[in-house]
């Protein structure tokens, strides 16, 4: 005896199974949009964090050139002291 291959029960199952599909693959496609902008976001938070490290370096490098000039300066004012005072000429 041959299956009617439009039996309302087989019928009835393959629509519960394409629906139960399609909702999976609208739940996967919402779960990567979600992972899509998240990753964006990460993204976008790691490429302010490296601006702001950059700037924080460029800061770091105007105060070591700034140290070392006052360091410099202080060693010449200091050997000039050490040196006494300078004779008046007339």
């Amino acid at each position: 005896m041959a299956t009617n291959p439009l039996d309302p029960d087989k019928k009835s199952r393959m629509v519960k199974l394409l629906s139960a599909g399609a909702e999976a693959e609208l739940r996967l496609l919402r779960s990567e949009r979600k992972a899509e902008k998240r990753l964006a976001d990460a993204m976008s938070s790691c490429a302010s964090d490296e601006d702001r490290l950059l700037r924080a370096q460029q800061r770091l490098e105007r105060s070591r050139d700034a140290v070392a000039a006052a360091e410099a300066t202080l060693r010449e004012v200091q050997a000039r002291r050490a040196d006494g005072p300078v004779p008046v000429q007339d």
